[in-house]
């Protein structure tokens, strides 16, 4: 591995209620890991991210002027041991707490599932928004003996969670081969045998082939191709949680459950982000 030398640094601010939107969008473009600093003024949220890519620094710095982005250098530290030393275990869910492989934790309540993961993104550990209200949502279901996917899986913690929850089997789908070597370590780092997650579409499966829950953190432009195939993936009775949907675009979702017939059952709504749990 190449060692760096030196990191390439953009600062950048945005209004206090765009941040979580403008955390996503990042990540979506690329950057890896965003620290949010001390606000300089009222009213809002200030934020930097780090590269050892100077051009792609400048490539997300121009794709979102409206963040107002300083670009400096600075000489590189150990940022690895930097992050390791701050790493905390995340409260996911009511009932669901995902802890670095180096921090021990033990939860007061013994109904916590506890999991292991190394973070790479915010995506990865539960700490987004979108990832945790999907978390609050699978509490209200009761997953003994039933079968899951989920859909666009990232690090597996939905699938896993469904898992220890009770589910029976957990397959989680991804596009991205890269992804596959992380799945699979992070199941095993959990005690599971292995991942059951599948590389390739929602057309990989065979005809005929249900699930009694569907998880799915995708926005809406992911998921939204994807309809017919969830439907015909989705149990009679089943039940789906749909989250990653921005407040804004929930009509979206809601005209598509009715003319799909599901029944809604609960809403969640954390900062600018919206998710729903239904059954069909």
């Amino acid at each position: 591995m190449q060692k760096i030398d030196t990191w390439y640094k953009a600062q950048g601010y945005c209004p206090v209620e765009e941040y979580e939107i403008a955390s996503y969008l990042l990540f979506e473009a690329g950057v890896a890991t965003l620290e949010e600093l001390d606000p300089v003024e009222d009213g809002r949220t200030d934020f930097c991210f780090y590269t050892g890519d100077k051009e792609e620094r400048d490539r997300i710095v121009a794709e979102f002027p409206q963040y107002h982005f300083e670009v400096t250098e600075e000489e590189a530290k150990d940022w690895d041991k930097w992050w390791r030393d701050r790493a905390q275990p995340v409260s996911v869910s009511p009932h669901l707490v995902v802890r670095p492989p180096w921090v021990e934790y033990t939860p007061e309540d013994p109904k916590t599932v506890v999991l292991e993961l190394e973070a790479k993104t915010a995506f990865g550990t539960g700490e987004h928004d979108t990832t945790s209200s999907c978390a609050h949502l699978m509490e209200e279901i009761d997953f003994n003996g039933k079968t899951v996917l989920d859909i666009g899986t990232g690090t597996g913690i939905l699938a896993m969670f469904a898992r220890r929850k009770g589910a029976k089997l957990a397959v989680g789908t991804e596009i991205d081969p890269l992804t596959i070597p992380c799945i699979t370590e992070n199941f095993e780092r959990n005690g599971f045998d292995h991942s059951e997650c599948v590389l390739g579409f929602l057309d990989s499966f065979k005809d005929g082939v249900k699930f009694d829950v569907l998880l799915c953190n995708m926005i809406r432009s992911e998921l939204w191709p994807m309809r017919d195939d969830m439907e015909d993936l989705l149990a009679p009775g089943g039940q789906i949680i749909i989250s990653g949907q921005l407040l804004t675009e929930k009509d979206y979702i809601l005209k598509w459950f009715e003319e799909a017939g599901f029944t809604i059952q609960k809403e969640r709504i954390s900062g600018e982000w919206w998710s729903v749990l239904a059954r069909s």
